[in-house]
């Protein structure tokens, strides 16, 4: 699985590329099976105004399933980063468990109860 990140109006600060691909890894590494790729694009959306305004993009391209596709935007690029990890890995949990084939249950009757 491969995670690309895309920077758009925003200084790329030393070592936020590894950070981000640190965090969304650590984020969706247990789902690594079940994802094609990963894109991650931060971008300034207000340029020098200010404001709540570095936003992250996430697209999930999964096998057998729609892709999942959000935005978060905060004050700080570490900030969105953050709170698109965690919520990336909530979707992706609920997604999957949705659209997990339900395990057989043993009847009840099946096997005769010795007393």
């Amino acid at each position: 699985m491969r995670i690309d990140l895309h920077c758009d109006n925003v200084e790329a600060a030393p070592g936020l590329r590894d950070y981000v691909a640190r965090r969304m890894s650590f984020a969706i590494g247990r789902f690594q099976d079940h994802i094609q790729w990963a894109r991650v694009k931060v971008a300034d959306v207000n340029g020098p105004r200010g404001g709540a305004d570095k936003r992250c993009v996430v697209q999930l391209r999964l096998r057998n399933l729609p892709d999942v596709v959000f935005a978060i935007t905060q004050l700080d690029v570490r900030a969105a980063v953050d709170q698109a990890a965690d919520r990336v890995s909530r979707v992706l949990a609920q997604r999957l468990r949705r659209h997990q084939k339900p395990e057989r249950v043993a009847l009840a009757h099946a096997a005769p109860a010795v007393a």
